[in-house]
């Protein structure tokens, strides 16, 4: 029997919690001693009784790969910097830290710039140190300090720099967001040879009372990017045309607090993550009036992962009128490709909960709650693309925030609205729980809408309950969650325990109308926010899963792997039969509780080699099994070992405690029936970036009655797309379009692309369509790709269309395996 492998690559965004490794043992250095009292930089510094004294000593000494550099605990160095300029290895790192009782004390005292600079290195660790530089933090500065800065400047990769466990706190500056300034900032100059920080760890560390940022991070290598010249000083000439990102930075488990800007801030990093950090009172130290700032942001980013973090009270009693973008939770900024934004918690932000902006395409944002966050809780402004927010509970307030005039007299802030959509350009809402007790509106005055699906909304009664126009699913019901609003975090870090205990409040009740009323899709993670798996079928909404545990059976006798594995939902796992099995025979999964689906999606390694080729699909009635599909025929056009999805559409929902295969036939070349997972799916999700009539839906691409169509708003820019998720990755070969009054609104030039997992990719070049009739007859048009591909989203791009009324319009859009 060939040998069953499955090669699948895995987006980091995907991933669920991520585990830092551990640093690896470090080969022996020399450890030098600092104590400021009883140290003399005429001894040799390499005892504790016989120590150097002055960081200008340490300054000027060539250190060595795995040597240490420690100063005394409780020891404090005023009124100077530490440079370090030499480089360790990756396995004999230089290490700077404390050594005795407590931390050492380095305060720069406003006479340099930068408290702990290291410059040009690489492979060098920074612990256990309080960093300060301040002189009198009450008042505005001319000039914006640092507490610990990493420079590097046309010098090529630099590995393996650590900032982890240091105090950083009390950090002049004016007051102001000044990018690049702060607490901890991690900086690439130059435009000569391409720089970049790999493996970059800032862990463990408080940074605190800073008049500009907390922790961030610039590059000039950022293809000619606005890199806030005004702020940095760093000349426009600098800024180089190429994009040259960090690579795998981890900012974990920081407690960031009372800065005057962002909380933590990464920019140009690719692969990256963002975990279990505090963010308290970022924006909230402001001396400057105006402006704003957002607890966790970043900016020019692919594939980044920022999940169980707690962002609060951003811009609370902010000296400066509401900012009209700023002041969330949490924001993909300008560039911020693929950012995955899972399992945070956002309480209690002047200007909501997430933003997204300028050229920031194909982010996701998913199990999150967000509880008491004002003004706007989202914000998706011009040049947000493809943004994906599903399965969040939303939970608003009805207080009101103290907001500050140049003057210093102060007004109240409502909220504007729950939701501004400056732009239509694919944007999403499905599955989640948004209570809005103040009636904000979901579509601002003068903005776009935004497409709704699935959602639950709630007032507080249904009379006064606010939903949108284009949710032609909306639920508007109490969703009876366990104990919502109560959430009260402790002073200091949260961690992800911790998290999950405080949001316990927004579990549902087993009458709640959340439960089972959401659709599949095809990047739902593997758990809820608080671990719970994701079951097949129709899901709960908003952030919290109730809990539906899944067995497997089969009437084969298993020759590899465990039946269990087409359930586990991991793609590389499988199972397959003995040699030569005798058909029928039956693959089962059985439900705790009943599921509601409408699909049934096979996924196959090698299935020209081994997939079934015949099957029926039954469900289970309480009694009995009963055939909803007879004999569906399954052509398998891949024998590689990345697995082929194909998908059996069922005649109507059903609502079963069980799923079973009856296979009837399949290729067996090395002599079993092989399958990797079985996957019942409920509905899918669809999107516009043309917009959407009034009264209409993208929801009704994929649902609803054949007669329940989407139209573009009036006078639609082409080309644009609509954007379909199928609900689970599927395998699609061809893509049938309906549509009635073709000759007056039926598109006539379209071309597909596809997401196979972070990147879009045309599928099938523009190709022309002709319709027959300008009737109510529907006609569909099937459109056959050069060769099928396996994808989570797919896109149909409408190059031209007739335009008779002004809109184009689409019943239906199907993706047929």
């Amino acid at each position: 029997m060939k040998l069953l492998r499955t090669i699948l690559a895995t987006a980091l965004g995907a991933c669920g919690a991520v585990a830092v490794a551990a640093p690896a043992a470090h080969a022996s250095g020399t450890m030098y001693y600092v104590d400021s009292a009883g140290g003399s930089d005429a001894n040799s510094g390499t005892s504790a009784s016989s120590p150097w004294q002055s960081l200008a000593k340490v300054d000027a000494t060539a250190f060595q790969p795995g040597d240490t550099i420690a100063f005394k605990g409780g020891d404090t160095w005023s009124g100077a910097g530490l440079t370090i300029t030499s480089s360790g290895s990756a396995s004999a790192p230089i290490t700077v830290t404390s050594y005795g009782t407590g931390r050492a004390l380095l305060a720069g005292n406003d006479a340099v710039q930068a408290t702990v600079t290291l410059s040009n290195v690489h492979d060098v660790q920074v612990s256990n140190l309080e960093v300060t530089n301040s002189v009198n933090l009450a008042v505005s500065n001319s000039t914006d300090y640092r507490g610990i800065y990493v420079v590097a400047k046309d010098t090529g990769n630099m590995p393996g720099i650590v900032i982890a466990n240091n105090y950083v706190h009390n950090v002049d500056g004016k007051g102001t967001s000044r990018i690049g300034e702060g607490g901890i900032v991690v900086g690439v100059r130059g435009n000569t040879t391409p720089t970049w920080f790999s493996n970059l760890r800032i862990t463990g560390n408080e940074v605190a009372d800073s008049n500009t940022y907390g922790i961030s991070t610039f590059t000039t290598w950022c293809a000619s990017c606005d890199i806030y010249t005004a702020e940095t000083g760093i000349p426009t000439s600098e800024v180089s045309a190429t994009r040259q990102a960090f690579t795998g930075s981890v900012f974990q488990d920081n407690y960031v607090h009372d800065v005057a800007g962002g909380g933590i801030t990464p920019q140009y990093i690719d692969n990256g993550l963002v975990q279990g950090n505090t963010v308290d009172k970022a924006a909230s130290h402001r001396l400057v009036f105006g402006g704003g700032n957002v607890g966790i942001w970043w900016q020019g980013t692919n594939n980044l992962l920022v999940q169980y973090n707690t962002v609060r009270r951003t811009a609370v009693d902010d000296f400066g009128n509401p900012d009209p973008v700023d002041d969330m939770g949490f924001d993909a900024d300008m560039g911020s490709q693929n950012s995955v934004v899972q399992y945070n918690y956002s309480d209690s932000n002047n200007g909501g909960f997430f933003m997204c902006l300028i050229t920031s395409d194909n982010n996701i944002v998913r199990y999150n709650v967000s509880q008491n966050d004002g003004y706007r809780e989202f914000s998706v402004w011009s040049g947000c693309s493809n943004l994906r927010v599903y399965n969040n509970t939303v939970w608003g307030t009805s207080a009101t925030e103290t907001r500050h005039n140049s003057d210093g007299s102060t007004f109240q802030q409502g909220v504007e609205a729950f939701v501004r959509d400056q732009d239509q350009y694919n944007n999403e809402m499905f599955d989640n729980v948004f209570y809005n007790p103040q009636h904000a509106t979901y579509a601002y005055s003068g903005d776009n809408s935004m497409d709704y699906s699935h959602n639950l909304y709630w007032d507080g009664s249904a009379s006064s309950t606010v939903t949108p126009a284009n949710d032609p699913s909306a639920i508007v019901a109490d969703p009876e969650f366990v104990n919502p609003g109560a959430a009260v975090p402790p002073t200091g870090v949260v961690t992800a325990a911790q998290l999950r205990q405080i949001l316990a409040g927004y579990a549902t009740q087993s009458s709640s109308p959340a439960r089972d009323a959401g659709v599949s899709t095809s990047t739902a993670p593997k758990t809820d926010l608080f671990g719970t798996a994701i079951p097949a079928g129709a899901v709960d909404l908003g952030a919290s899963q109730h809990a539906v545990s899944v067995t497997a059976s089969t009437s084969f006798a298993t020759g590899q792997g465990t039946i269990a594995n087409l359930a586990d939902g991991d793609p590389g796992t499988s199972w397959a039969s003995t040699a030569s099995p005798s058909f029928p025979g039956t693959v089962a999964l059985n439900y705790s509780q009943a599921r509601t689906i409408d699909g049934v999606t096979l996924a196959a390694a090698f299935g020209q080699g081994q997939g079934p080729t015949s099957v029926d699909v039954q469900t289970w009635n309480g009694s009995a099994w009963v055939t909803q599909v007879s004999g569906a025929a399954l052509a398998w056009k891949q024998n590689t070992a990345s697995p082929e999805y194909l998908r059996i559409a069922l005649p109507s929902a059903v609502t079963t405690t069980g799923v079973q295969l009856v296979v009837k036939a399949a290729n067996h070349t090395w002599g079993d029936v092989a399958l990797n997972e079985v996957i019942p799916t409920f509905g899918a999700s669809a999107s516009s970036g043309l917009g959407v009539r009034s009264g209409l839906s993208s929801a009704w691409l994929v649902g609803g009655t054949m007669q329940q169509t989407w139209a573009s708003a009036s006078s639609p820019t082409l080309p644009n797309a609509v954007e379909i998720d199928p609900g689970a990755t599927q395998t699609v070969s061809s893509v049938t379009l309906s549509a009635w009054y073709g000759q007056g609104q039926g598109p006539t030039s379209v071309s597909v692309e596809a997401n196979p997992g972070g990147v879009w990719q045309q599928v099938l070049a523009p190709t022309a369509i002709s319709w027959s009739s300008n009737t109510g007859t529907v006609e569909n048009r099937t459109l056959t790709l050069p060769s099928a591909i396996t994808a989570t989203q797919f896109r149909i791009v409408i190059r031209a269309a007739n335009l008779s009324w002004g809109a184009v319009a689409l019943n239906k859009v199907a993706l047929n395996s």
